[in-house]
C-alpha cells in the first residue's frame, strides 16, 4: 500500500524528481535516475532560496553551479579552484549602497546586482521602496539588491549619470548592463533580471 504522505525531492545533479515516503524522510536516500545522494530539503527551508545557486567566482569571474546542500561545504571554483565566498549569498538585503562600498558590494559581487537609485524627497521613489524590498526578499541568493540614495552619494550619481529618480541600474561581472526606469512592478523587474540569473 502506497504511503499516505510523500515528499518530492529533486536531485541536485540530474534534476529528476524523487518521491520519498514520509516514513523514510530523514534517512539517507539516492536519486532513482543517477544514484546521487538526495538532500533532505532542509537547506532550502533554511535559506528560502533556490535549489541550485549560480555564483560567480570573484577571482576569475567563472560562473559556478552550487547545489543548495553543498553551500556550507566550502565549495571551490571549478575553473581556478579558489574558495567561493558563499556567505555572500545570504547577506541581508536590500543593501545600503554608498560611494564607499560600491566597488565591493556591486562591482565585485558574485551575483548579478540590481541597484535602486532613489532620493528621500521623491514621492515616486518612496512609493516603490516596498516593491524593491519585496523583490530583494524573493531574489535572495540569486540577485544582490541594493538601494542608492543619490543625495548622499554624489560621486556615484555623477559616474553613472543619474539625472532623474527613481532609476534601476543592473550590473553583472562588474559592468553596467542596463538602466531601467525605477517605477516598475515586481514581476517586470523579475522578467528583466531573468536573463542575468
Amino acid at each position: 500500500m502506497e504511503s499516505e504522505r510523500a515528499q518530492i525531492l529533486p536531485c541536485s545533479k540530474c534534476g529528476a524528481k524523487n518521491r520519498i515516503p514520509s516514513e523514510k524522510m530523514g534517512m539517507p536516500a539516492k536519486c532513482g535516475r543517477c544514484g546521487s545522494p538526495l538532500g533532505s530539503g532542509k537547506e532550502e527551508k533554511r535559506s528560502g532560496g533556490p535549489e541550485v545557486y549560480m555564483f560567480r567566482c570573484t577571482g576569475c569571474g567563472a560562473r559556478n553551479k552550487i547545489p543548495g546542500h553543498r553551500i556550507d561545504a566550502g565549495p571551490r571554483c571549478g575553473k581556478c579552484k579558489q574558495p567561493l565566498r558563499t556567505e555572500e549569498l545570504f547577506e541581508p538585503q536590500p543593501l545600503r549602497i554608498t560611494d564607499g562600498n560600491f566597488q565591493e558590494k556591486v562591482l565585485r559581487s558574485p551575483l548579478p546586482a540590481l541597484v535602486f537609485a532613489w532620493a528621500p524627497w521623491c514621492p515616486t521613489c518612496r512609493a516603490y521602496l516596498p516593491v524593491i524590498d519585496d523583490y530583494a526578499k524573493d531574489s535572495k541568493g540569486r540577485v544582490r539588491v541594493g538601494k542608492l540614495n543619490v543625495d548622499e552619494n554624489p560621486a556615484l550619481s555623477s559616474s553613472y549619470s543619474i539625472l532623474s529618480v527613481p532609476q534601476i541600474l543592473v550590473f553583472d561581472r562588474g559592468q553596467l548592463k542596463e538602466t531601467l526606469p525605477g517605477a516598475m512592478q515586481k514581476n517586470d523587474i523579475q522578467g528583466k533580471m531573468a536573463v542575468y540569473i
